[in-house]
């Protein structure tokens, strides 16, 4: 997040997320709770700040409440690694080129979000970006009308539009003649 809109940004996501923590949707299984709180804590531990969230809720169920974390940095596996979970590491960026630049060293390449009202950034963040779908101004959507192919280690293949068809067809050419006549 870039430092001047940084700290309304931050004010923002963290009344969202308080208001998901008011309904926590369940994780997928305990040991995905185990391993999305792990990364919680190895963050605090190196240095960032749980505003919202960080801690397992009391009883039983695989609930882990929505999480804002400050002060993180690149080294940091809520950063490095993809959490499937309700996690919100924030990164504070001097300028565009900065965010840019840390957001193509990332190992993954699935999908990114830009948010921005510049039309150069937007026009640069879809050039640079080494990922399959680059969202602009958007958070949810895929490419129903067009294929995606991530890159990195998010996997190969294509998510979407006909060429996903393609990449799971066998394609077969018979050339046939009719048989000479018999005498």
């Amino acid at each position: 997040v870039h430092r001047e809109v940084a700290d309304a940004f931050v004010s923002a996501l963290c009344e969202q997320a308080q208001r998901w923590n008011l309904d926590p949707q369940p994780l997928v299984d305990e040991r995905l709770r185990t391993q999305v709180h792990a990364q919680v804590r190895d963050a605090i531990s190196a240095g960032a700040k749980a505003l919202v969230g960080g801690r397992i809720p009391e009883g039983p169920g695989t609930t882990y409440p929505a999480t804002v974390l400050t002060d993180c940095r690149p080294g940091m596996r809520v950063i490095r690694e993809e959490t499937f979970g309700p996690i919100a590491p924030v990164q504070v960026v001097s300028d565009f080129a900065t965010g840019l630049d840390a957001a193509c060293r990332d190992d993954y390449g699935l999908a990114a979000t830009v948010l921005t009202g510049s039309m150069d950034h937007m026009q640069q963040a879809w050039r640079t970006l080494p990922v399959g779908t680059v969202k602009i101004n958007s958070v949810f959507g895929g490419a129903p009308g067009g294929a995606a192919q991530p890159r990195g280690t998010s996997g190969t293949g294509f998510g979407y539009g006909p060429e996903l068809l393609d990449e799971m067809t066998t394609t077969k050419v018979v050339h046939m003649e009719p048989a000479p006549p018999r005498r």
